[in-house]
């Protein structure tokens, strides 16, 4: 079975509710499909999450050329290709970001054309059931408050924090909504310098905090140290993590308590099951990172999460924030738990029709902005 063709499909599918977080405000997801093609009329799917699909499409079109002519089970040969033929690794963040939707979509059509689950390659399930926290939505505290208590089945909650409200009154309103025993994480988005974020974090952790995400820009390291040496809280690297080199620095400055990384940051599955051995090494865990992506990537990434020993609880999911489905599968997540499917591949079939609207709202009305636009009221 060889690689034929690799399809690349812009995508625009609108949220649920506006999205709120250190960076701005979000309306809609920008995705882009990728559908592999085989010789032998397998296919298989993946997903890149994206500021413009046309950035995506245009770097993808160049790299299938590494892809097309493998067989979609020959990954390191293909990552070897990748970064040591041409100049993708001038940009590896970019690069990682493309290559993960690609290589999703190889693993995908390998474990569909053989029968058998995708985690099967990554050496089979060890958690039959996953974990997920409640991601509370709204950019006030009454309205985080009351997000908040609608997910009182879930273990962990989570918010994010660095916006220019009153983040103290937001974490307050959500403490008291879930109660005093609840793990209750926090993300900055690397809103804060170091001594900011040592500051801010100290006078929060009141709260009760389970861990700060990324308090500080993910290049500075020394930075992130420096707040986990300062504060009684666990420190979460994630921005810091995105490529192998990054999670060792991160890892040998003892930087951070725990790791939060995904496929999409890692470059593809492979790489991600990869640094989360190396993270199991050094005795720390991982929490499964998740962008604003539909349940295309959700369940692929599900399936490799449940390969791991050393995850954590309260992993992230952010495709029940899209206010449409690209596949019939069933993705919801009952109570903050999930369990993945014994289905060949990823475990979905697409939904032709709606990945057919998400295409044709993406031609139509282009890409949604995923920061608030300069001098907006």
């Amino acid at each position: 079975m060889r690689i034929t063709t690799i399809e690349a499909t812009p995508l625009a599918v609108p949220l649920a509710q506006e999205f709120h977080w250190a960076g701005g405000t979000q309306a809609g997801a920008n995705l882009v499909l990728f559908t592999v093609h085989t010789d032998d009329g397998v296919v298989g799917y993946g997903e890149s999450i994206c500021e413009d699909p046309r950035a995506v499409v245009a770097h993808a079109e160049l790299m299938a050329r590494q892809f097309v002519g493998r067989s979609p089970g020959d990954v390191e040969a293909i990552l070897h290709s990748i970064w040591t033929d041409g100049r993708w690794k001038t940009v590896p963040q970019f690069t990682q970001f493309v290559l993960s939707g690609m290589e999703t979509a190889c693993w995908d059509a390998l474990a569909r054309a053989l029968g058998v689950p995708t985690r099967t390659f990554f050496g089979g399930a060890v958690h039959d059931e996953l974990d997920y926290f409640g991601f509370v939505q709204g950019d006030d505290a009454e309205t985080l408050a009351a997000h908040a208590r609608d997910l009182a089945g879930h273990d962990v909650i989570y918010m994010k924090v660095g916006r220019s409200r009153d983040d103290e009154a937001c974490v307050a309103a959500v403490r008291d909504a879930i109660g005093p025993g609840k793990p209750l994480r926090i993300d900055p988005n690397e809103a804060w310098d170091a001594a900011t974020a040592v500051d801010r974090i100290r006078r929060l952790s009141m709260y009760g905090l389970d861990w700060v995400e990324q308090p500080v820009p993910h290049d500075d390291v020394a930075g992130l140290a420096h707040v986990r040496r300062r504060v009684d809280v666990k420190i979460a690297a994630d921005q810091a993590v995105y490529t192998t080199a990054q999670l060792r620095h991160v890892l040998e400055r003892e930087a951070a308590d725990v790791v939060v990384q995904g496929p999409h940051d890692a470059g593809g599955l492979l790489r991600f099951r990869q640094q989360a051995f190396v993270c199991a090494a050094w005795g720390i865990r991982v929490n499964l990172h998740a962008f604003m992506q539909s349940e295309i990537s959700f369940l692929a990434h599900a399936q490799v999460a449940s390969t791991i020993p050393n995850l954590t609880n309260g992993n992230q999911a952010m495709h029940q924030l899209l206010a449409e489905r690209l596949t019939t599968a069933d993705a919801a997540i009952d109570d903050g738990s999930f369990r993945p499917g014994d289905g060949p591949g990823h475990g979905f079939e697409l939904d032709e029709d709606a990945v057919a609207v998400a295409h044709e709202r993406w031609q139509r009305d282009g890409a949604y902005a995923t920061i608030s636009s300069v001098g907006a009221a």
